[in-house]
């Protein structure tokens, strides 16, 4: 009962959405969506890759990617407060509010759609790199070094150089949701300046002269976060800005929204 009672007086916080009783259980009422036709995209692998021994960049790939429904909003402090209530996810002391949910690591945002599906009788889960790819549209760059054989430390400049570029001038300050507008799909706050966890895995690989890659291999220590630019951080971090990143420069911070299986 006084669980019950807890979860009752989160309810009326904004973003949350209704609780209807189910017999003993709460149930929530599922978050907003975004459907999302097939289609292609054009992907770079973000990781490791060499060619003839050297340290080099995979070509853009064109691939498909099937229809699926993804949260208009990131998850907002709001709604993990609920799982946090409910014992199901972490308490990373950033309180309520209708900010997005930040400082959470990947097993964080995991845990937090293993409760979403529990609580709705739906499937959730993060999204692929390549969903979020899909869902950013016009929104994501690509701050890969250039397809060719640098030196190491030329390419971490060079890739440095192309994360500032595509950051510009943005503040590590949070908005409220829908603070960074909706792009062309509808979804919003996309590449603002809360970097977002996928299922998508850190690879490391072989490369053919033509930008093809030969072998590669998932390196899942290592997670995939969508934002203005591609990071790669390791899985268990939650704050990267001050360390925890792979690849690239670091988010400013670590946030989440969830795919709704169709």
């Amino acid at each position: 009962m006084k669980k019950i009672a807890v979860l009752a007086g989160l309810a009326g916080l904004a973003g949350l959405g209704g609780w209807a009783a189910l017999g003993s259980e709460p149930r929530i009422t599922p978050p907003e969506v975004v459907h999302l036709a097939a289609q292609e995209v054009r992907y770079r692998p973000l990781g490791n890759f060499s060619r003839n021994g050297k340290s080099a960049t995979p070509g853009l790939q064109t691939l498909r990617v099937g229809a699926f429904e993804i949260m208009k909003y990131q998850v907002s402090r709001n709604d993990y407060a609920a799982c946090v209530a409910d014992g199901a996810c972490i308490d990373v002391l950033t309180g309520a509010g209708n900010t997005a949910q930040t400082n959470v690591n990947w097993k964080d945002a995991t845990a937090y759609a293993l409760w979403l599906s529990r609580q709705t009788g739906e499937t959730w889960r993060l999204p692929t790199a390549l969903e979020w790819q899909r869902a950013a549209g016009e929104r994501q760059g690509d701050a890969a070094p250039d397809e060719t054989d640098l030196d190491p430390g030329e390419r971490m400049l060079a890739q440095y150089r192309r994360g500032v570029l595509l950051r510009g001038e943005s503040s590590p300050a949070l908005r409220p949701r829908g603070g960074f507008g909706v792009n062309s799909n509808g979804v919003a706050d996309l590449a603002g300046n809360v970097w977002e966890w996928t299922n998508g895995c850190m690879e490391s690989g072989e490369i053919h002269p033509d930008g093809s890659i030969e072998e590669r291999e998932p390196y899942c220590g290592v997670r995939i976060a969508g934002g203005r630019h591609q990071a790669a951080v390791i899985d268990f971090v939650r704050d990267a800005s001050v360390g925890g990143c792979a690849v690239g420069l670091p988010p400013d911070h670590l946030g989440f929204r969830l795919v709704h299986a169709l």
